[in-house]
């Protein structure tokens, strides 16, 4: 016999998740109970529920390995459901375990300490697969009904919910190893998208977090293809930027007016399809997860399976044919060309995000927050590997940047972590500071203070003008004392020569650091990023 405590535990051990990040409190105390006692699962306590789950987001993306929280029931499940709707759009395995109110009592409207009338639901709304342990005789079936979850298909969150007196019931089973399960796609469908692929003559491909265990395989599809390869920012790194068929984003959309067919590859195409215009323009979707096969383009060819297998075998058809691709390297060097030079107005931007990948190793991992700089960074960062460009996707969190990258810290500590942040969204969670420096996770934070909600100060200038901004402006702390009252290291510098030197000096740094960047408002990159239709 074993308690549900620890049948949850077990599960996390079968996932292989040696870290949890946690908030404790009353209704899970026998969950942490049982944790005393599981020496290889090391707890990380934070400030915040929303810094617990954005942390796990951070981990899970980091390394494309699952990670976890937990959080208490009502206000601290809330306050961490950002981090799942961010890990849900941000394709992270994301195990939540979270409380819950006494099985008797839920939905009875009592009023019960952290009562919600229906937490499940709300979680099934941001989650793959949310399971209530409120039998502890199923417990060990639905624990591992909820790992299988959690490795298989589509990368999404999972949460496993346990009542207050549930914790500690005892129960017979166990947790077993994981049975991961990811699509084939059928011959047909292979078969199918090589035919397709062979009668194009000017194809496109765009990637996306789905392809960040394919570069090779995209890369040599391209190959025979003859094809460019984009990206919009999940799949940054899947093929390298210096790769030489690689475009950036509007360079993709100068090539798209053109292009006969596309082929998406681990990503939603959601963007591209909605936004540039599709007369004429042949789809093929190569996706794990069914839904997204022709979600955005009714009679796109869907390849319902994992990227890496479904490109090699549409390349081994190919070659098998002889097909080589028509050479498109001139339309492409001419479209590269014409956007190198306009994205020249991008500068302080260029200078600062320079300094940033001469003082960053090549493996450093950089985290987006919804700021100016990393904006422009879809743009002209060079991107070197996947899993080395974090965010949140569709979900676009503002202030969810400085916690997924301590997140990612945590898990990659050999490695360096960079967050980019506006002084707007690091104020979120910057009080994870304490966090940090409690667990010596040595993240460095690049605050980018312009004294606003700089994003949206320039819209509302350039749709209602300059006199009719409200509601943007910032009265910031002094951010280096701010950092430093917490034990962390912290410098303020204002020129590219100046972060870079910052940068180096944080990186070598074996705790946290805040590099604070003075700049004022920073060229419009936003022109570059939602062009419209060109077909």
């Amino acid at each position: 016999m074993t308690s549900v405590a620890e049948l949850v535990i077990e599960g996390l051990r079968a996932a292989n998740i040696t870290q949890l990040f946690c908030l404790p409190g009353v209704q899970n105390d026998d969950f942490f109970d049982a944790l005393h006692d599981a020496s290889d699962i090391t707890p990380i306590v934070t400030r915040h529920e929303q810094g617990a789950a954005y942390m796990a987001m951070g981990a899970a993306q980091a390394t494309g390995r699952p990670a976890a929280f937990c959080v208490v029931p009502g206000p601290g499940m809330l306050n961490a459901s950002a981090g799942l709707t961010s890990a849900f759009w941000g394709f992270a395995r994301v195990l939540g375990v979270i409380g819950q109110i006494q099985k008797e009592l839920m939905g009875q409207m009592r009023g019960a300490l952290h009562e919600l009338p229906d937490q499940t639901a709300i979680l099934r709304q941001l989650t793959k697969h949310a399971v209530l342990i409120d039998d502890a005789d199923t417990a060990a079936i639905e624990i591992q009904r909820a790992i299988d979850a959690l490795v298989s298909d589509t990368p999404r969150p999972v949460t496993i919910e346990v009542p207050v007196d549930i914790w500690a019931a005892k129960t017979e089973g166990a947790i077993e190893e994981p049975t991961v399960t990811l699509p084939i796609a059928p011959a047909r469908q292979i078969k199918d998208a090589a035919d397709k692929i062979a009668a194009a003559r000017s194809p496109l491909i765009v990637v996306g977090s789905g392809a960040y265990d394919a570069g090779d395989q995209v890369s040599a599809l391209a190959e025979v293809m003859n094809a460019p390869i984009t990206t919009r920012r999940m799949g940054h790194g899947v093929v390298p930027t210096d790769h030489p068929r690689f475009v950036n984003l509007p360079t993709a959309r100068e090539l798209w007016a053109d292009a006969d067919l596309v082929v998406g590859v681990g990503t939603r195409l959601e963007f591209p399809l909605s936004h540039w215009g599709t007369t004429d323009l042949d789809v093929i979707q190569i996706n794990v997860d069914e839904d997204e096969l022709d979600r955005h383009r009714i009679g796109a060819l869907g390849v319902h399976g994992n990227a890496a297998t479904a490109c090699r075998e549409i390349t081994a058809l190919l070659v098998e044919s002889g097909h080589t691709g028509i050479d498109q390297s001139a339309r492409i060097n001419a479209s590269r060309a014409k956007i190198t030079e306009a994205l020249q107005v991008l500068e302080p931007q260029h200078a600062f995000l320079g300094a940033i990948r001469a003082a960053l190793p090549d493996d450093g991992v950089i985290v987006e927050d919804v700021t100016q700089l990393g904006f422009a960074a879809h743009l002209i960062y060079p991107h070197l590997a996947p899993r080395t460009f974090l965010s949140s996707g569709a979900a676009g969190t503002l202030g969810a940047g400085f916690a997924v990258a301590v997140g990612a810290q945590a898990a990659l500590p050999d490695r360096n972590v960079l967050a980019i942040c506006g002084d707007g969204g690091f104020m979120f969670t910057a009080t994870e500071l304490a966090t940090a420096v409690q667990h010596n996770i040595p993240v460095t934070v690049l605050v980018s203070n312009d004294g606003a909600f700089g994003n949206v100060k320039r819209i509302q200038q350039l749709r209602f003008g300059n006199e009719r901004t409200i509601v943007s402006d910032l009265t910031n702390p002094d951010f280096v004392a701010f950092a430093e009252s917490f034990g962390a290291h912290a410098v303020r510098v204002e020129t590219a020569d100046e972060l870079e030197a910052g940068l180096r000096e944080a990186f070598a740094n074996p705790g946290p650091s805040l590099v604070e960047l003075t700049v004022g408002q920073l060229p419009n990159p936003w022109p570059f990023l939602r062009m419209g239709e060109v077909r």
